[in-house]
């Protein structure tokens, strides 16, 4: 898909991979992507609504993180910086959806290794979505106060620094993204709309292992993932273009599940892959990684004794999407699917013709290791 502004509250990685320009004016059976908006009726429960519309045309803030040049007044944004941040990432997210290269989940050591990437984007999505009309998160707009807070506090020392830096920061400003940082600070804007892009824009040059004078991203990465460990990652057994009835995990604004009674957090990286961690439960990191799948033989990822595939059943499965579609349905107005979700149904009417096939194993078997 090309570039699209203004879409940075939904990833533009689950962009890319489940927007439908290209088929949302074809007939109905032929859209391959669906926006669902719900909406809770006291009697009727959930409320479930198609829209085979471009995910690109629904659920968005456009207007997020705009300011006004204090010296001409002309609008400017930060797309730019996302964009980058959000390229860097959907590599990654990529290499293992498409790629299936799970192995690179147990290399934690020196900067930037891949789980800090893929936990920075849980933290930058979560902070990006409190700005999102679609998230049901209670209390949103006081969480997002709460992070902004120091930096209004603070303003006036924080522009102070950074227009005057200490000789060892000075350097690091000719940056494009400290460049953006000064112009950002010296917005004409409401000084509360300066200090939220500000807060975006710490947030990505943290990403990127750059120094900042907040440190939010790590600090909030750290107290939110300590003693993270990979408890599995699950596939549903289909390919990511699969068509046809099929479980899928649902993507809602809201990206990460997490179950706080049981320190777990659910993370859809797409419709046909989802990582399971849990938090605090555990004193070590991964020295290996389970894979769950209902079909391995879909699976290309390189045999190796850190990696253990079990066979599991397509009722295995359907429990582990169902924990995330029903955290999705509660907590967004909106979510998304890559087909209609009348196919769910048609799918769990399937497994009543073939128990056999659905329900077997009745426990993950090790098929390799």
């Amino acid at each position: 898909m090309s570039y699209t502004k203004d879409q940075h509250v939904l990833s533009q990685w689950m962009l890319r991979n489940f927007r439908s320009d290209d088929t949302a004016k074809l007939v109905r059976d032929k859209k391959r992507v669906w926006t669902h908006t719900i909406y809770y009726d006291e009697k009727k429960g959930n409320i479930i609504k198609n829209l085979p519309l471009p995910i690109s045309s629904v659920g968005m803030k456009k207007d997020c993180f705009t300011l006004l040049d204090g010296e001409t007044g002309v609008k400017f944004d930060i797309e730019n910086e996302l964009s980058i941040y959000e390229k860097k990432t959907s590599d990654l997210f990529n290499s293992i959806v498409k790629d299936h290269d799970f192995l690179q989940l147990l290399n934690v050591e020196g900067r930037d290794y891949p789980l800090e990437m893929l936990l920075n984007f849980i933290v930058i999505q979560f902070v990006l979505n409190l700005q999102n009309p679609q998230n049901k998160l209670e209390y949103k707009e006081e969480i997002f106060e709460h992070y902004t807070a120091s930096l209004i506090r603070d303003f006036d020392h924080i522009k102070q620094k950074l227009e005057n830096p200490p000789p060892h920061f000075a350097a690091l400003l000719e940056g494009k993204i400290y460049t953006k940082i000064i112009k950002v600070i010296n917005s004409s804007s409401p000084k509360k709309d300066i200090c939220e892009t500000l807060l975006i824009l710490f947030m990505v040059a943290e990403s990127e292992g750059l120094p900042t004078l907040m440190n939010f991203l790590p600090t909030l990465r750290n107290n939110l993932f300590k003693n993270i460990h990979i408890e599995g990652i699950y596939h549903t057994g289909y390919e990511f273009d699969a068509i046809g009835p099929r479980p899928v995990f649902t993507l809602g604004p809201n990206i990460m599940c997490y179950d706080r009674e049981k320190c777990l957090v659910y993370l859809p990286l797409s419709h046909n892959f989802a990582i399971h961690f849990s938090i605090g439960k555990r004193e070590f990191y991964n020295s290996s990684i389970n894979i769950f799948s209902a079909d391995p033989s879909k699976l290309t990822c390189i045999k190796n004794k850190r990696i253990n595939i079990y066979k599991v059943s397509h009722d295995y499965i359907d429990n582990i999407t169902s924990i995330i579609n029903l955290f999705n349905t509660s907590h967004s107005n909106t979510i998304y699917t890559p087909h209609c979700l009348q196919d769910v149904k048609d799918y769990l009417a399937l497994q009543e013709s073939n128990e056999d096939f659905y329900y077997s194993p009745e426990k993950p078997t090790l098929v390799l290791s």
